[in-house]
């Protein structure tokens, strides 16, 4: 049985200037599984909040819609003129970073990534880090209203299919305070800390998990997703 848990929390700077969070999340069930999206709108972008949080809705509605995860391509820039349609501002404003993952009820899962953030995995018993190195500028990153070529995203595919196995994608709020050589450690403790709550119980301690960030000087927003096999 496929479970999932998310939550995202505004920035302390975004809290100290009355700023709206730039982060956007979205997760529902779909055909007995899940699927997960997370978004971290550009903060140089004026109305970034507004482009991941349609980017979000985009997503959602082309999966409702019946989704072909078999044709990457078409659900890609399905989502991407979805965004486009329902955006009501120039896409330069509203320039946003995606991370999707889309599992059926055995475990087979599509994972697709657009600009900065993390996705780590455990699949048939093997962590992995799905998020390729950085192979542009620092100051640079892929977005919804700044890459025109579905070739700008990474896929990937994978099965959840054994005990712990499960996905994992956040924001660099997150991933750009933790060490890489820790990534592997922290997955499974957020995983099993999930794995023994309910859903909003485990909502809950993600979310204490983010207000609480213990990085000295943290001020990004911070959002996490995840979708793991639960208990037998």
């Amino acid at each position: 049985m496929l479970r999932a848990s998310g939550t995202s929390s505004v920035g302390p700077a975004h809290l100290q200037f009355g700023q709206p969070n730039q982060d956007a999340l979205g997760l529902w069930g779909w055909k007995t599984g899940w699927i997960a999206v997370v978004c971290d709108g550009l903060g140089s972008r004026p109305l970034s909040h507004v482009g991941s949080r349609l980017a979000c809705l985009a997503a959602r509605r082309v999966t409702r819609d019946g989704a072909d995860w078999g044709n990457p391509r078409q659900v890609i820039e399905d989502i991407g003129r979805m965004w486009l349609e329902t955006l009501p501002i120039s896409p330069a404003q509203a320039a946003t970073t995606v991370l999707i993952a889309a599992c059926r009820a055995n475990g087979n899962c599509f994972v697709a990534q657009l600009g900065d953030g993390l996705i780590l995995c455990r699949s048939e018993g093997e962590f992995s880090i799905l998020t390729p190195e950085r192979d542009w500028f620092a100051n640079q990153t892929r977005s919804l209203g700044s890459s025109e070529s579905w070739l700008d995203w990474r896929m990937s595919r994978l099965r959840l299919v054994a005990p712990g196995d499960g996905i994992m994608m956040m924001t660099d709020g997150m991933s750009d305070d933790l060490r890489p050589d820790l990534l592997e450690a922290f997955f499974r403790m957020m995983q099993k800390e999930c794995r023994c709550r309910s859903r909003r119980r485990a909502k809950k301690w993600l979310q204490a998990q983010l207000e609480e960030w213990p990085t000295p000087g943290h001020s990004d927003d911070k959002t996490v997703a995840m979708i793991f096999r639960g208990p037998r």
